[in-house]
């Protein structure tokens, strides 16, 4: 979530450990809604909560705080909710709207009392929309709603400002992109070679090309390395083939991409 410098301790201490005093302190700190903190004073229709929640969840996470109302003056009216809504309600009624796969979490505020006396007595609630930018975009999968309050089907929306917009052509290259910064973390860029071949490597020294096959009285059975150390005690031992090894083995497969390489660099000097 992209929030205000002067906020993310506040915002952090809220993430982490949602409680009362770190509500009522990150309350205290608002000075207006950011591109990823939106106020509402009670619990919106089920189609446009679920446009916010696609559109946050696409724009780098953030927060919604239900019970509280900003001021032209950008001031903040805290009222707070007549009634916490269920939270399995509210995931049903927003369930066929987005994927399985966005994360968000629901925390509940009751201040029965309080050292900040604004807040005694009321009742709030904040959904937080998780960035997973590996499962970007989220499109939504339903129609609903009326107005501007309308969801599209199979449409990806964003946060411009503290409004939730259709993506335009720009929108989209800047999600892709950042789809893209998450599965190669190094700058963006796909892998070296070097990066490739130590990854392979590692994954070849994860299985054995052999097995100790241990056989005793006819009853053969495959044992750990331990085995080898009793095996004087256990019986006779033959070395097998694991059948699950490549057939190829790591110094093989150099060997044939040296092969291929030569072959590609002649054909580009039209040696061959």
């Amino acid at each position: 979530m992209a929030f205000p410098k002067h906020m993310k301790d506040i915002v952090y201490n809220l993430l982490n450990e949602p409680t009362l005093e770190n509500f009522r302190d990150f309350l205290q700190e608002q000075t207006g809604e950011h591109d990823s903190i939106d106020f509402k004073g009670e619990w919106i229709e089920k189609a446009m909560l679920a446009k916010e929640i696609l559109a946050m969840a696409n724009s780098g996470g953030g927060i919604i705080v239900f019970g509280v109302t900003e001021k032209d003056d950008n001031t903040f009216s805290c009222d707070g909710l007549q009634e916490i809504k269920d939270k399995a309600t509210i995931s049903n009624e927003i369930k066929n709207f987005i994927s399985s796969n966005l994360v968000y979490e629901i925390y509940d505020y009751d201040y029965s009392s309080s050292e900040y006396e604004k807040l005694i007595g009321k009742k709030f609630q904040i959904l937080f929309v998780e960035d997973t930018p590996e499962f970007l975009p989220f499109i939504s999968k339903k129609e609903g709603g009326d107005g501007s309050k309308k969801i599209h089907q199979n449409v990806i929306y964003v946060r411009k400002g503290t409004s939730c917009e259709q993506a335009n052509e720009e929108d989209i290259n800047k999600i892709i992109n950042r789809k893209i910064n998450n599965i190669y973390p190094n700058n963006g860029q796909p892998l070296t070679l070097e990066e490739h071949l130590v990854q392979l490597k590692t994954l070849y020294s994860g299985i054995e090309r052999t097995h100790t096959k241990y056989v005793n009285g006819g009853l053969a059975t495959f044992l750990s390395e331990f085995g080898k150390q009793v095996s004087a005690v256990v019986g006779k031992t033959e070395t097998v083939v694991n059948p699950l090894y490549p057939e190829e083995s790591y110094e093989e497969y150099i060997s044939r991409m040296i092969t291929s390489k030569k072959k590609k660099i002649e054909r580009v000097l039209e040696l061959k």
